[in-house]
């Protein structure tokens, strides 16, 4: 008789169970029919949501609440989602630490569209192509430099 074994999200019965081994760790996830539909069960992200979520085991004594919604850290850790934007503000010293591990940073750091940039957000794009133009001239990469040495020009002019 095999026993009931909770989804990994939000508690309920699962039924869709998923291994994922990498570099000889094994990770598993359980979801109910529910959280894998929404969720995109073959998402390799699912491992980490989950993984993430279960390391965050005990809810705080001082409940974190967000102040539109109501969404308590409870209930972000039961669901796995957020209620509304405002949930990042009130709920975000438990996000904080949450985003770090599932993403390599808390700063959104790709591609947007034209003129939607700050100033000190093209300042610390044009510093980090700088770094990686000298980067690709230490290792003789004369078109990737050559690339960024364009970007830098194009950066440059749009700051000035």
């Amino acid at each position: 008789m095999a026993k009931n074994v909770p989804c990994s999200v939000c508690g309920a019965a699962a039924t869709v169970h998923l291994t994922q081994i990498v570099q000889g760790k094994m990770t598993k996830v359980h979801l109910c029919e529910a959280c894998a539909a929404k969720g995109g069960a073959g998402d390799p992200a699912v491992f980490q949501l989950a993984g993430a979520l279960g390391s965050a085991s005990e809810v705080s004594a001082t409940a974190l609440a967000c102040p539109s919604c109501g969404m308590t850290e409870g209930d972000f850790l039961k669901r796995g989602r957020l209620g509304c934007p405002d949930c990042w503000t009130g709920l975000a010293p438990i996000l904080g630490p949450l985003v770090g591990k599932v993403q390599q940073g808390s700063e959104h750091l790709g591609r947007a569209p034209a003129g939607a940039r700050s100033p000190e957000q093209m300042r610390r794009r044009l510093e980090a192509a700088r770094r990686e133009m000298e980067a690709a001239v230490e290792t003789e990469d004369y078109e990737a430099a050559a690339r960024l040495r364009d970007l830098i020009r194009e950066l440059e002019s749009q700051l000035a």
